[in-house]
């Protein structure tokens, strides 16, 4: 491994890798490249990934296609990625994308249910299809059929499918904070109560899962790597 590691904290983690960009190897640095054209930074998972660039290369795209090419609109897509956090206790995932969630106009309510725990109960039926599939799986059962049903009613095969790559990507993302210390940024950094997800019954039930396209620790590239937006 011809990349230099460098000790030094990021969002109060001293675990993440410090990458020298004069260190990387061929293979690190096209991935590099790729992630950080248009960003002039290398997102704080993917100093976790590009340990592994073959991982790393597979995960840009996924994770472009997820951040805004889906059928989803971004308050559906914060559902899932909210769910998934908080199902692993993914604090940093969850404060970030608790102001994502805002900013995509999902109501405050539904934010806090979701981060807090307590019924999920949104008001438009895609989002409540989204908070109850996400439910359901948290239960660690297969979902019933009026779960499925409501789900591929309104958001079609087409969206469930993208929900469930939401929450794996995203589950990703949030184990890798947790591995490697990653504090929430600002004031957020008081721990989340865990609650254990109720039985699933026919009604509204809480969410519990979770998972981040904001993320907010920034890498620097040398000048030859920068990109214009």
């Amino acid at each position: 491994m011809t990349a230099a590691a460098m000790p030094g904290p990021a969002q109060g983690s001293r675990r993440l890798p410090d990458w020298d960009i004069n260190g990387l190897d061929s293979e690190r640095r096209e991935v590099a490249e790729q992630v950080t054209a248009g960003r002039g930074r290398l997102p704080t998972p993917y100093r976790v990934w590009l340990a592994s660039p073959g991982l790393a290369k597979r995960m840009h795209p996924l994770g472009q296609f997820l951040s805004g090419m889906t059928s989803l609109s971004r308050a559906e897509a914060e559902i899932a990625i909210l769910s998934a956090a908080r199902q692993w206790g993914g604090q940093y995932v969850l404060a970030v994308h608790a102001r994502e969630a805002a900013a995509a106009g999902l109501a405050a309510d539904v934010i806090a249910a979701l981060t807090r725990g307590g019924p999920v109960e949104p008001a438009d039926p895609r989002q409540r299809a989204v908070a109850d599939m996400m439910a359901a799986l948290a239960a660690d059962q297969v979902p019933p059929s009026p779960v499925f049903d409501a789900a591929v009613g309104v958001l079609g095969h087409e969206g469930v499918a993208e929900i469930l790559a939401l929450a794996g990507y995203f589950t990703a993302v949030t184990l890798a904070m947790k591995m490697y210390g990653v504090a929430p940024p600002g004031d957020a950094s008081r721990p989340l109560k865990k609650t254990t997800p109720p039985s699933l019954r026919s009604e509204r039930r809480n969410v519990e899962l979770t998972g981040l396209w904001s993320w907010e620790t920034p890498w620097t590239p040398s000048a030859g790597m920068r990109h214009k937006h």
